[in-house]
Order: C-alpha cells, then sequence, then structure tokens
C-alpha cells in the first residue's frame, strides 16, 4: 500500500477531528455517515462516554433502592431519564442504521446483520424501559 500524500493525511485529520462533535452526531443520527461509523460510532463509541455516567447515576440509585426509597425518589428518576435519553440515541442510530445499511454494498451480508442487531439493540432498549418503570416483563 503506497503512503498517503500530505492531502490525504489533512483529510483523514480532518475527519478525525470532527468525531464526537455536534455536528458529527447530527450527521450519524441523519445517515449521513458510513455504515461502520454509523453502527460502531453509534453504538459503542458513544457508550464510552455513557457508561461512566450511567455508574454515576446507578450509584445514588442503588443507595436509595437499600434505603427504600425507590420508586419514584429522585434516584430512581434520573436512572429513568437516563434510560430515556439513551432509548432516543438508541432509535435514532438504529433508524440511520436501516438508512444507511441497504446503500453500503460494500459490506456485503454484514449490512443485513448490522440491521439485524441494530433491530434487536432497540428492542432491548424499549423492553429496558417497560421493565425499570414497570417492574416487570
Amino acid at each position: 500500500m503506497p503512503e498517503p500524500s500530505e492531502a490525504e493525511l489533512a483529510r483523514i485529520h480532518d475527519e478525525r477531528a470532527a468525531i464526537f462533535r455536534p455536528a458529527w452526531f447530527g450527521n450519524l443520527a441523519k445517515g449521513r455517515l458510513s455504515l461502520g461509523e454509523t453502527f460502531w460510532g453509534g453504538y459503542v463509541g458513544v457508550q464510552l462516554i455513557a457508561m461512566p455516567l450511567w455508574i454515576l447515576a446507578m450509584v445514588p440509585a442503588i443507595a436509595a433502592e437499600s434505603d427504600g426509597l425507590v420508586p419514584y425518589s429522585l434516584p430512581w428518576v434520573l436512572v429513568l431519564v437516563f434510560y430515556l435519553l439513551q432509548l432516543g440515541w438508541t432509535l435514532a442510530v438504529t433508524r440511520a442504521v436501516l438508512g444507511v445499511a441497504p446503500k453500503a454494498r460494500q459490506a456485503g451480508g454484514w449490512r443485513w446483520v448490522a440491521m439485524i442487531v441494530a433491530l434487536v439493540i432497540a428492542a432491548q432498549s424499549l423492553a429496558l424501559i417497560f421493565t425499570w418503570v414497570t417492574g416487570r416483563l
């Protein structure tokens, strides 16, 4: 593989610098990025930010539950808000994956796998919200 030119290196640098910026999130949610960036960046990459926030939300929720303050305590509401934000983002990424994957012919059969996994992730997120709110499956 030949060495990239200075122009190619500058383009790559600019593309990488745009990741996780507001415009990148908008382009991802609107299905304007590649399938790989939409799927992996949207689901896995965002979790690198969301999971530390999740841990911060769960510590007071677990403490409140052990004190008998759940449901409808402030920590319970914070966890519900976190779940709702996660659900909104998950549904946006799922919609984007379902829009981008059929056009990603270079991905071959993996594009169909991405669509199936996206639907499973969305269903799992909906079940999680339902379980959290109702306390049953």
